[in-house]
């Protein structure tokens, strides 16, 4: 029996009956979520017709009347003596016909499908395979099958339903998505700037980067900050960032007694938390698509990448992560195993334990700096600052005629807050990173080709080696182009079968507005934790749960929220056993991946624990968020100093 479980088809099934039977404990909550429905709708139809007053029809049913009465209260523009907007409704077969009437000519109505328990069957089924049999797209694969066929009408012949769902699931989930241009723009950025750090790698910018900052470690706390620093400079992919310092500091570590185990910490605790918060990165474009299709759903008026920026300041774990990284290597304080690690390699000189056993070998398939060419940071830093520059100035010109960002500019000027939040928010801001990703991949490309060798002074990389760099970081990432194809999907799924709207249905007279960001938080972390992976997590929950938190507490509480998922994504995938960065982390750092993840969780925890109490839920209910970050910055060196040890000192 054990050996029949371990099968990978035995493990999906289990995945999938499992699903179903948790799916099939749920309250339907036919009523509730009706109500949600009504009461999301009634706005919606009546923007469509102006603003004149609303109105409800005398003989309306009592569900009608109780969405209607709250929708009235919660509008937000006034009405203008214009015709009013009567609304009715009517129960059919395929769901609740709602009508908004202003005259003759102008009217509107909207089916309201029947929206049940079932609805919660994507997501659920896409976590419960990934977590059981590993499978991220497999998953995600049945996730948007089961859409398909819970998106069918009860009325479809038996035979026809596995044909229409999978049309359904394929064109209507997966292929849509990809006609529209911002999709496109997106997948280009995201390939272009993988394709670009490739090859600054190739024309020995990385490394120029890495030993202009190993060149200044003297000792084992300035080869800890050195491997630090590296880290930030490399903000813009996780994937280099952590192959790049591992491998280069590694050698300077050992000298300096720095154990593997801090350095695959310090690795992996920098490569995804710069990575998720900077301003350019192969991470933004995904962050920024998932929030973009959020907005629209939602219509809040917000761009994807002005709530982007709305959520840095409260990404509390990513912040406190590097503040921790740096405290603890500056005050050179460690506990637990950690602390253990640290005074083995400092008093034996065993920067890895007795029986451990070192992640290598693939290191080696990772590119390497072409051989005879001096390592020079500027061949890394000027592609990249040519692609901020370009995001920066194209939005400018990209919105130079826009009204909203004219009136801005006339009323603050060119250096104002108003000014280019306006920039931000009308730019079309797939087109621009992409347009900055293929400018900056032909600037890295012309430094790549222009580098000459130390001592022939010939130039030994080719234009087309160059360009076969390029493209094949692209090939080598197409597990990550599927995952964000297939996040798109799910999407659509999640939004086609009323996913979000039968959660909010059952949650909001459950959940306080002041408990739920620290929940998304936790919900987050336990998902990615267990599928390894972030961009999944954020693929399954930012659909589902942040629309929840707009309709408890509006767009502070969705920024809050949506800084939670991302965060607790980015936790759970650090620490995963499973996570391909954190498997990178001990590669590149050569270190056991067992003492690894035992190392490093007490730390995250640390900050998880601290981002959790004094950024999630403190600034939920109590005060802003620069709060909950500055008691967290103060918070950290006083668990350090209190129960962290020098490792160089003897344990008392």
């Amino acid at each position: 029996m054990p050996d029949i479980i371990k099968h990978p088809i035995a493990r999906v099934i289990i995945a999938l009956l499992l699903s179903c039977f948790i799916v099939a404990l749920l309250p339907a909550n036919h009523d509730a979520v009706l109500h949600q429905q009504i009461r999301q709708t009634i706005p919606k139809l009546a923007a469509q017709l102006g603003t004149g007053p609303w109105d409800l029809n005398v003989n309306a049913m009592p569900a009608l009347q109780k969405a209607f009465a709250e929708a009235q209260e919660q509008r937000t523009n006034t009405p203008t003596p214009t015709p009013a907007i009567l609304f009715t409704g009517d129960l059919t077969p395929n769901g609740f016909l709602l009508k908004a009437t202003q005259s003759a000519e102008s009217a509107n109505e909207q089916l309201l499908p029947q929206v049940t328990n079932w609805s919660l069957l994507p997501p659920i089924m896409a976590i419960l395979i990934a977590m059981i049999s590993g499978r991220l797209i497999l998953g995600l694969s049945f996730a948007i099958l089961a859409g398909g066929f819970l998106s069918l009408s009860d009325t479809t012949a038996l035979y026809q339903l596995p044909f229409l769902a999978a049309y359904k699931a394929m064109v209507t989930y997966v292929w849509a998505p990809l006609e529209s241009s911002f999709q496109l723009y997106i997948l280009a950025f995201t390939a272009g700037l993988i394709g670009m750090v490739r090859v600054t790698t190739l024309s020995g910018g990385n490394r120029g980067i890495a030993d202009l900052l190993a060149a200044r470690a003297a000792g084992a706390r300035s080869t800890r900050l050195a491997a630090f620093f590296m880290g930030l400079a490399i903000f813009f992919d996780d994937y280099a960032n952590t192959i790049v310092v591992g491998t280069t500091l590694r050698p300077i570590a050992d000298r300096f007694r720095v154990s593997r185990e801090k350095l695959a910490y310090i690795v992996d605790s920098t490569a995804a938390p710069i990575a998720g918060v900077a301003l350019i990165s192969t991470w933004i474009g995904y962050e920024v698509s998932l929030f973009q299709d959020l907005m629209n759903e939602l219509h809040t008026g917000m761009s994807g990448y002005e709530l982007f920026f709305s959520a840095l300041p409260l990404r509390f774990y990513c912040l406190l992560t590097l503040a921790f990284v740096f405290l603890s290597s500056y005050l050179q304080r460690d506990y637990g195993p950690m602390h253990k690690a640290e005074y083995r390699a400092f008093s034996t000189g065993q920067v890895i334990r007795d029986g451990a056993t070192p992640m290598t070998g693939r290191t080696q398939d990772e590119i390497q700096p072409q051989e005879g060419i001096e390592a020079v940071w500027w061949a890394a830093i000027v592609p990249v600052l040519v692609v901020i520059m370009i995001v920066i100035g194209g939005m400018a010109i990209d919105t130079a005629t826009n009204e909203d960002v004219l009136s801005a500019r006339m009323a603050y000027g060119l250096l104002s807050t108003s000014y280019w939040t306006a920039t931000f928010s009308n730019a079309d801001t797939a087109k621009v990173l992409f347009i900055a990703s293929v400018l900056g991949s032909i600037i890295a490309i012309l430094i790549a080709i222009t580098r000459k060798h130390e001592k022939t002074q010939q130039r030994p990389i080719t234009l087309v080696s160059a360009i076969t760099a390029w493209a094949k970081g692209i090939v080598g990432v197409w597990y990550a182009i599927a995952i964000l194809i297939l996040a798109w999907a799910i999407k659509e799924v999640c939004t086609d079968v009323g996913t979000s709207t039968y959660l909010t249905a059952a949650l909001s007279p459950l959940i306080s507005p002041l408990l739920l960001p620290l929940l998304i938080f936790l919900l987050a972390s336990v998902v990615a934790f267990s599928i390894g992976t972030s961009w999944t997590t954020m693929a399954i929950l930012i659909p589902t749960v942040v629309p929840l938190a707009h309709a408890l507490g509006g767009l502070p509480l969705t920024i809050l929220a949506a800084a939670a998922v991302l965060d607790g994504a980015i936790f759970g995938d650090h620490c995963s056993p499973i996570s391909d960065t954190t498997v990178m982390s001990s590669i590149a750092s050569s270190c056991d991946h067992l003492d690894h993840v035992k190392t490093q969780l007490p730390y995250a925890l640390t900050t998880m624990t601290l981002a959790g109490l004094f950024g999630y839920l403190g600034t939920a209910g109590f005060y802003p968020g620069w709060v909950g970050l500055l008691l967290g910055l103060i918070a950290i060196p006083i668990i350090l100093l209190t129960i962290g040890k020098d490792p160089e000192k003897q344990p008392a």
